[in-house]
C-alpha cells in the first residue's frame, strides 16, 4: 500500500489518496494504482491533456489529482514515514500539508485531517 498526498498550493486544499501497489506487464518494476468505479487502473497524478481555443482545459490522470476548489492539478508526492516513539503525533501531523512523518503514528495519521476540512469547506460554502 502506497498512500500519495495531494496539495494544491493554489487553494491550499489537499488529499491523502491510498493506492495498492500492482505489478506491471513485464513484472520487473511496481507502480502504485487504485481501482476506479469503472474497474480502471488509475496511477497518481493528474496532467493537462488539451487547452481548447474558448480557455477550457481537459485533464488526464487520476481525478483524485485534480483539486476541488480550481480544478486543476495538485502537486503529489508519496509519503515517507519513519516512527519514532519518542515525538509524539498530533495536529501538526494530523494537518500536516507535507510528505514526510516522523512521529509516532509512522504516518497513518499524516495528513488525515485534510478530507474532513476540506468536507467542512464545502458544506460552508
Amino acid at each position: 500500500m502506497s498512500t500519495v498526498l495531494y496539495n494544491c498550493r493554489r487553494c491550499k486544499v489537499g488529499r491523502r489518496v491510498e493506492y495498492a501497489v500492482g505489478r506491471e506487464g513485464n513484472g520487473s518494476r511496481t507502480w502504485p494504482f487504485r481501482r476506479d468505479e469503472h474497474g480502471a487502473r488509475q496511477f497518481p497524478g493528474a496532467h493537462l491533456v488539451a487547452r481548447r481555443r474558448d480557455g477550457t482545459a481537459e485533464y488526464g490522470g487520476d481525478p483524485a489529482g485534480l483539486c476541488a476548489g480550481c480544478g486543476r492539478p495538485m502537486a503529489w508526492g508519496y509519503l515517507e514515514a519513519a516512527h519514532r516513539p519518542g515525538v509524539p503525533c498530533d495536529a501538526r501531523c494530523t494537518n500536516a500539508r507535507g510528505f514526510k512523518c516522523d512521529c509516532s503514528c509512522a504516518g497513518k495519521n499524516h495528513g488525515a485531517g485534510w478530507g474532513l476540512f476540506t468536507g467542512l469547506a464545502r458544506e460552508a460554502a
